[in-house]
Parts: C-alpha cells; structure tokens; sequence
C-alpha cells in the first residue's frame, strides 16, 4: 500500500514535466545509423541487481563487467528499428566461458539473420574465445599491431599424490563410479583412463564447434581449417592473409571502416554508443503504481554448501525458493544453474524445495558453463533443462575421500591416544588407516548416495533407471551430447529457457509477453577466484585447493565434479 501511494505522489508530481520530457527525449533520440557495442573483458549472462551501496563498493568490478542479458535487449530494440543499419561490436580479450561466447555469438548470427550488418572489431587480438565469437560477423577488423593466437585447444591437470607423498599424507578416494575422478588428483600420480576419455571427449566437442564456425567464415572444410593450428599466431597482416579477418583497423578508425561520414561532426550523428541507445529505449518518465506479475530467477552458483558464498550456500537458496513458491506475482521460475556440485545433503534440501515450487508453479533449469553432480541434481525435476551446447553437466555419481597422516604426524613428533566406545568411533580420524569392515561401511554409504541420485534422474526424467544408469558413472557430459542422450531437454540460451517458461504459464497471450524475469535474491557481485587472477587456474594450486574443499566437508559424500580441468 505504501509503495502504491508513493508512487502515486511520483507520477501525479510528474504531470506537469510530460511536455518537457517530450521534447528533450525528441532532442535527444539517437540519430545515428550504426551502434558500436564496447564489450568489457567480464562478460555474464546477467548482471545480478545490487543495493546501491554495493553498487558503490562494487563499482570497479561493474565497470569491468557487461552483461549478455543487456545485449540481446539492444538486439531487441536494433531489429525493430528501421534506422539502425548495423551493429559494431568492440571486443576486448574475454574473461567468460565457452557457454556465455555462444551467446554471444548467436545474438551477432541473429542481428545478420534479421538483415542487419554486423562488424567485429579486436582492438588488442584475440584467442579461441574471441575469435568463435567474431567469426560470426560479416566483417572482422584487427589493430595492425595485434596478435590473433589459434594454438588449439587443451585441458590440463596437476597430479598432487607426489608432494602428499613426500610430506607423508595420503588420500583414499571412494568414488560411485568410474568416471567420478574428483580425487584423482590427489590420490594418483597420472590421468586414469576414464579421466582421459571424458576430458578428450569435451575438447573435441569444443574443437568441433571452433573449426565449424571458423570454416564457415573461412570457406574451407574442418579438417583444412585445423592446419591454421600448425601456424599458430597471426599477425596483423598474416591474419587477414589466412582469412581470420578482414582488414586492419585500430578503434578510431571503426567508423570509416565502416563507411560512414568522415568529418567529424558527421561521425558524432552516425555512431551512437550502445549504452546511450539502450538508456534511451528504456527510459521512462511513469512508473507502474503496482508491482507487476514476472518470473523468479533463482541462481545457484559456485559448490552448494551449507556455508561459503552466498550464491552456493543452501539457506539462502532454499529461503528464495520458498519466497518464489509463496508469491503470487511469481507466476513461474527459473533455476539458474552454474554450480559443479558439492555437498549432497544440502544439494538434496535444495532439490527438495524446487520439487515443492514445481507443484505451485512451473520449473524451468537454465544450466550456464557447468551444471553437473550436485549443479545437475537440485534441477534433475524442473518442467524442462535448457543448456549452451558447449556447458558440461553429467556427472551423475558421489565421491568421498579419506584422509590419512600418520606418517606426518610421526615426523612432526605428535602421538595419538584414543578413547572410543565402539570400534569405528575415529574411523575417520587421520591418525589410522581404515579396517577392511570400515571401507565396507563407507562402499555401502556410497552405493545408496549413488542409487537414490540414479533414481532421482530416472524419476526427473520420466525414464527407466535402466536407460540412466549407463549415461551416469559419473561421467561428464558436453551439453550438446546431454541433449542427444536425453539429460537435457533443449539447447539454447537464457533467453530459450525463458520463452519455454512462459509457453508453460496459463495466463493470457498478452500477459505472457509482458512477463519479465526478476533475480529472487541479491548477492554481491563476487570477483574471480585468486587462482583465475593470478592466471594459475588448471596449475597445481588447483589440486591443492580441491584437498582443501574435501578436508572442509569433511567424510561426507560430495555429488562434485571439481576434476575437470578448464578448457582453452
């Protein structure tokens, strides 16, 4: 009631300025024929909303940050625009994974498949990332001085057993089943083969996707395309020789590349920025006097704990689904899903609760770069999973892992005395190996963690357990095979998954078009990880880090899939 009649005195205030705010957003209005979109190196799906003095304390990591929900609103508002000849992307090295850049990518295919001429422009050059991106434009432009790096792609993993080994620590892993490798490192000195088959399935399936976009543009097949790996490094001139760009070109130079006006006067009329269009087209004097009805995102990211990051931890997800469940304006949700797994008891509490949404209200899971173990059991019951082509999710199994150092604790000079009342009482105390009963005790724990997770996707999915079971193991998927086999119902974007979840909303047509997603709950814009900023992700820190998430759990089973080296 208070928001109502605040809003009132707003707009009745209001009245008096129309006329005025008539005429400068007449003056105002962009008048140019191309937008230059200046991409920040972060990109993300969203960019989720922040109180204003987290705004304020996060301002360097929002300057830093675009948003790929942001972009295809201006592809919205672009297509619909007659005036708008075409769009100029600014792309700057990417800190985004390979799901985000194919929506990136699909919104340039879109924008040329809707008649208008698209450009790319990398100012400092580019890798895979960028250059799967760009190969999407009509036209590519590249700094003279710019590298272009096409080395192909790798995964890599440091093995820590070595090093455990030297200091006298030692890790027993339980794991359900085969593919589920997330103490490899710790407990092996070399890749198993079933690591090797997974990890070798993903880079081919991203290697596939590369060399087709590439050889779209290029105009060769694959298997030529695959030669420029041979090379290498382009620069400048060698890039456009091999047809990994157009012309050379540095940023102020854009617009005559484009063939527009060169004075510059002229220049100002024909090159509107993206982010003064898109504040145009939103911009409104009224606002609505009630809240209006829309559809509840929920993120789940990061290991799903019971502590940590607020955007993994289980209270605060399960308190947003509950909110969701119990507002009316929320006519539907969408799980969106970023998360490698981690605790199973609060990844089943979550899943739990989504189950109790379903009831109310239609369920649709959007899955961002990895969805898998934990990540892929809290959705396995959503209405629908929709999933990039190139994000991973699988990895249907539990793993444990059993610490033991009592060789350290020899060296070091410290003894152990124990008083129990029953014979496995400090089975999990790292001062004594385990007895053939306990490791016994901890396959059979496991073995019903990894039934019921099986019998959960069977129920989720609306199949026997005998068509899951193969398709888990703890095996790691690339969505696009996921969707192939079953685990995933469409590919796409968020932007997919919305639209699947408005089809699912009994409401009229024109309410249905209005509906807007709205993040449930605020979390703070968290920076990368020290590993990603100090450039040593897939180093042996990682390893080091993945003892030390085990060792904060505890004994307890994790649904988590924290051994698959990231692809580049």
């Amino acid at each position: 009631m208070l928001r109502f009649v605040l809003r009132s005195i707003r707009n009745l205030l209001c009245v008096p300025l129309l006329p005025i705010w008539a005429i400068a957003r007449w003056l105002s209005r962009p008048k140019g024929r191309w937008i230059v979109v200046r991409l920040k190196p972060r990109l993300v799906e969203v960019r989720q909303p922040l109180p204003w003095l987290r705004r304020v304390l996060d301002a360097g990591s929002l300057r830093r940050t675009s948003s790929l929900a942001a972009v295809r609103r201006l592809a919205d508002y672009a297509i619909s625009d007659s005036r708008i000849e075409g769009l100029a992307f600014v792309l700057p090295p990417l800190q985004a994974g390979w799901s985000v850049c194919v929506g990136l990518r699909e919104q340039i295919l879109r924008l040329r498949d809707e008649g208008k001429r698209t450009a790319v422009l990398l100012p400092r050059g580019g890798g895979h990332r960028e250059l799967y991106v760009a190969s999407a434009a009509e036209q590519i432009y590249v700094a003279p001085q710019a590298t272009i790096t096409l080395l192909g792609l790798s995964a890599q993993s440091h093995y820590v057993k070595p090093l455990l080994d030297r200091i006298g620590v030692e890790v027993e892993p339980f794991a359900r089943k085969e593919y589920k490798t997330a103490v490899e490192r710790m407990s092996r000195d070399s890749m198993s083969e079933y690591q090797r088959e997974q990890v070798q399935a993903l880079i081919d399936g991203h290697t596939t996707a590369l060399l087709e976009a590439l050889s779209q543009r290029i105009g060769t097949t694959p298997e030529q395309t695959r030669t420029l790996f041979e090379v290498g490094v382009f620069r400048g001139q060698d890039a456009i020789d091999a047809r990994l760009a157009d012309a050379l070109a540095y940023e102020d130079e854009l617009p005559s590349r484009l063939g527009l006006e060169q004075t510059k006067k002229k220049k100002k009329k024909q090159i509107i920025e993206a982010d003064r269009y898109l504040a145009f087209k939103e911009a409104k004097l009224f606002r609505p006097l009630r809240r209006q009805p829309y559809i509840a995102v929920i993120a789940i990211k990061g290991a799903i704990s019971e502590s940590g990051a607020p955007m993994g931890r289980r209270a605060s997800i399960v308190a947003a689904l509950r909110h969701a469940r119990r507002d009316r304006r929320a006519l539907g949700v969408l799980l969106w899903v970023d998360s490698p797994g981690g605790s199973a008891e609060a990844s089943d509490l979550i899943h739990r609760e989504v189950v109790r949404v379903k009831e109310k209200k239609p369920v649709v899971a959007y899955f961002g770069e990895v969805a898998a173990s934990g990540g892929y059991y809290v959705a396995a019951h959503a209405d629908a999973i929709v999933a990039q082509p190139l994000g991973l999710t699988g990895s249907i199994g539990v793993v444990s892992a059993r610490l033991m150092a009592s060789q350290l604790l020899d060296r070091v000079g410290i003894r152990t005395e124990v008083l129990r009342t029953g014979p496995h009482a400090d089975m999990f105390s790292p001062h004594r190996p385990l007895t053939d009963g306990e490791r016994v005790l901890m396959n059979r724990e496991l073995d019903a963690f990894y039934d019921s997770f099986v019998a959960l996707v069977a129920d989720g999915r609306g199949r026997p357990v005998e068509d899951i079971e193969p398709l888990a193991r703890g095996r790691v998927w690339l969505a696009a095979d996921a969707h192939r086999h079953g685990l995933i119902d469409e590919l796409g974007g968020m932007d997919t998954a919305l639209d699947r979840l408005r089809d699912s909303i009994d409401v009229p047509p024109r309410l249905r078009e209005r509906l807007r997603p709205m993040v449930v709950a605020s979390y703070r814009l968290e920076p990368p990880p020290p590993a990603a900023q100090l450039g040593l992700e897939g180093s042996v820190f990682e390893g080091v880090r993945d003892l030390a998430l085990l060792l904060c759990e505890g004994p307890g089973v994790l649904y988590h899939v924290i051994s698959i080296p990231r692809i580049r």
